[in-house]
């Protein structure tokens, strides 16, 4: 179930998102009937959840016993699952994932990603906040804020990601299970590409992949639209 969390903006219903991937992890998707949530820890990005030094943190937290204070060594516990927000299609996210050959891209939309959740555990959607640096995070008060509000704040450089994310509420992870890379998420797949929703294949892909995937949906009986993009189809 979507969550809203104060001070950070959620898209509306309507938003078009977008989640760019390759043909492995979209059949993944489909087997598994999940969406995967990644480690906080196991971004590129070494500011991820960076948390100012001037901001006043609580001494202890009862999360985990080996977590003393909410900075760094709590990232492994942050799963986000990350969505592109922009009514085009992007050439520069099929470019920045590597994704000529064998690219797929969801299309759909905020209200389905909300309604394709499942009851539990909560999950916070919100868009992120592009910053100079990390002393402009207005940090909260509140504990359960300062879980997540440090990770829907990211430097101006990403900006072109017009990031929205979303992440697993932590209480709902049990504390002596450990996720190597993150934690998939049971969805009704359905529901997230349904009405107003598509599959698109990347412009650079060959035709078999389409071919492949229309059999794979077919496969797993869902009915969901698959197209091949026509970004680099010549002037009519």
């Amino acid at each position: 179930m979507s969550k809203e969390l104060k001070g950070i903006t959620q898209p509306k219903d309507d938003t078009t998102l977008w989640r760019y991937m390759s043909f492995e992890k979209f059949a993944n998707i489909l087997a598994t009937e999940s969406l995967f949530f990644a480690r906080a820890d196991k971004y590129d990005d070494k500011f991820e959840g960076y948390i100012p030094e001037s901001a006043t943190l609580p001494p202890k937290l009862d999360i985990n016993p080996t977590i003393e204070r909410v900075d760094s060594n709590l990232r492994p516990y942050i799963m986000c699952n990350c969505w592109h927000k922009k009514e085009e299609e992007s050439m520069a996210m099929w470019d920045k994932y590597h994704l000529r050959n064998n690219g797929i891209a969801i299309k759909t939309t905020m209200g389905n990603l909300e309604s394709s959740l499942p009851d539990k555990p909560n999950v916070f959607i919100g868009k992120i906040k592009y910053i100079n640096n990390h002393d402009e995070i207005d940090m909260p008060v509140d504990v359960d804020n300062l879980l997540y509000y440090p990770y829907f704040y990211k430097r101006k450089p990403f900006e072109y990601e017009h990031e929205v994310r979303a992440i697993i509420d932590i209480s709902s992870i049990p504390r002596d299970v450990s996720y190597e890379f993150g934690k998939p998420l049971k969805i009704n797949i359905q529901t997230l590409i349904g009405e107003n929703s598509e599959v698109i294949v990347s412009p650079h892909a060959d035709e078999w992949i389409a071919r492949t995937l229309e059999l794979i949906v077919k496969r797993y009986e869902f009915r969901f639209l698959v197209n091949r993009s026509k970004l680099l189809d010549p002037p009519v």
